[in-house]
């Protein structure tokens, strides 16, 4: 089958001709790009260029022409309009308006009530499993038994759900049908998405049932901190600009081929509606979480034992040897975890995993969640300014989580304690961590071998020290005596609140280390 002309020229051509619209309704002359066409004269215009009198038949014969030229340029978009057509055609049967009926507070009420959550889902096939399911997130449906959740077809049908499955984590949950007479949507993968490309957003917005909404994808690997702070994990959305309003969420992200790519999930707005910035959850994360709950009942995530750095500055980037910000950067090994067992370090970069490239943070622990549990997995790092290669053995997060609370320290109040060298030293007081530096430390943080003292490999943004301080900061000296230990700079940050300190520090500024003078009042 022969392929269509290109979107983009369509598009282009379609442009020419709205222009070319515009200036004939001003009346003026538009020169054709057409070799070996001369120009026409206007009909109220002679040969000669003197302007005619107005005709009263002429015009009728102008919005005529213009009429048919839009026909002709409408012949060339047609089959972009038509894709668009086919898809929401081919998708909106299998798109679900829900309805939960739940009791509580919310907002300032004063004490419980009945209240309904509306949103939205899709119908879809379980891998390996018979029967119909919808996927859809799991704060639409949360707290609410099948006997209170309405979902309701595109024909009008409504009907409950036999069961429920869900995941806090992913912000996903899996409604089981009864039904295997419904149209289901395909799923394509959304690893394969690119920027820039068409999408499609199905749902119900404001209650407006199964309404279609266009855009493109925005961008990738998207982080939205108020989720991770509602506790949902497994992140690295989607970003589209296609229209996502309240009651919107679970809906389908579409392709242009008719596949399901995401899940919509959020938007970012100021006033509570469309302001061009959505969320999706990948396709292929939801399919395997739906996966893991069909088959398990409970998501079982991967985990190697590692703690990373929420931000990986360029200036960070270059101290390492990195070209630029790439992979994600370590800030602490559990003991005894598979990381700590295969090799992993703090102040290594996980660069690849099995092969695929990390590109940052959220990236990593999407692939590290969904990797085979028990199994050895293909880790690049980088160390030393060179890439290394090593294998991990892939752990159950839960008890990686279980065995890193019990080899803990226990807490103490003492914040001059000193933890193991490699181990950052930390006062949650002050909002701090250091390290104490040595040959080996320097060289795993990309410092310069020489560097003595203790480094900052963690400043809360909060913290009361966060104006005076930046990450990699070494500090080297306080009160005009060297510093050798991060013991010793948390002992002189104690006793600043009686008597003012000044702080040595060998700062990096564009890819140098200066020596700067900070006094703490």
């Amino acid at each position: 089958m022969a392929r269509p002309n290109s979107p983009l020229l369509l598009v282009a051509t379609l442009g020419a001709g709205v222009v070319l619209g515009l200036e004939l309704d001003r009346g003026g002359r538009f020169v054709g790009a057409q070799v070996g066409r001369p120009p026409v004269a206007s009909p109220t215009e002679d040969v000669g260029g003197s302007p005619a009198a107005p005709s009263s038949i002429g015009k009728p014969r102008g919005e005529e022409g213009i009429y048919q030229q839009l026909d002709r340029q409408y012949a060339q978009f047609e089959p972009i309009n038509r894709t668009f057509e086919l898809v929401s055609r081919a998708v909106s049967p299998s798109v679900v308006h829900l309805v939960t009926h739940k009791t509580g507070k919310r907002d300032d009420d004063a004490q419980a009530r009945d209240y309904e959550e509306t949103g939205s889902g899709v119908i879809v096939r379980g891998e390996g499993t018979r029967g119909l399911y919808v996927l859809t997130n799991n704060h639409v449906v949360a707290d609410a038994p099948v006997v209170s959740i309405d979902v309701f077809l595109s024909d009008g049908r409504s009907f409950h759900p036999t069961r429920i499955w869900s995941d806090t984590k992913a912000d996903i949950a899996v409604l089981k049908l009864d039904r295997s007479d419904l149209p289901a949507a395909r799923l394509g993968n959304s690893d394969d998405v690119s920027v820039g490309s068409w999408v499609l957003a199905m749902g119900s917005p404001f209650g407006l049932t199964h309404s279609v909404s266009q855009g493109i994808i925005s961008g990738r690997g998207r982080h939205e901190v108020d989720l991770e702070r509602a506790g949902v994990e497994n992140q690295n959305f989607l970003q589209t600009d296609a229209a996502i309003n309240p009651g919107n969420s679970g809906g389908p992200l579409v392709n242009m081929r008719g596949e399901v790519i995401g899940i919509n999930i959020a938007i970012l707005s100021n006033g509570g509606g469309n302001e061009g910035v959505g969320f999706s959850i990948p396709i292929n994360v939801a399919r395997w979480i739906m996966g893991q709950l069909l088959t398990n009942g409970r998501v079982n995530r991967g985990a190697l034992g590692i703690k990373l750095q929420p931000e990986f500055p360029s200036a960070n980037a270059l101290a390492l040897g990195l070209d630029h910000p790439r992979g994600a950067w370590i800030e602490s090994v559990d003991s005894q975890s598979p990381a700590a067992l295969g090799g992993v370090k703090v102040g290594d970069v996980i660069l690849r995993f099995n092969g695929v490239y990390v590109i940052d943070l959220n990236h990593l622990i999407n692939l590290v969640s969904m990797a085979p549990i028990g199994q050895p997995a293909d880790v690049v790092i980088w160390r030393d300014r060179r890439e290394h290669a090593m294998q991990v053995q892939v752990a159950d997060k839960d008890r990686v989580v279980v065995q890193a609370n019990r080899t803990a320290r226990p807490p103490s109040s003492n914040v001059n304690r000193r933890p193991e060298r490699v181990e950052p030293i930390s006062s949650s007081m002050l909002g701090l961590e250091l390290v104490t530096l040595d040959g080996g430390v320097s060289r795993r943080m990309g410092l310069p071998d020489g560097l003595r003292g203790a480094a900052v490999t963690k400043i809360e943004p909060d913290s009361p020290l966060a104006p005076y301080f930046k990450s990699l900061d070494v500090i080297h000296s306080a009160a005009g005596r060297p510093i050798q230990t991060a013991d010793e700079v948390i002992q002189h940050l104690a006793r600043k609140a009686t008597t003012p300190v000044e702080l040595g520090i060998h700062r990096l500024v564009d890819g140098n280390f200066q020596n700067v003078k900070v006094r703490l009042p």
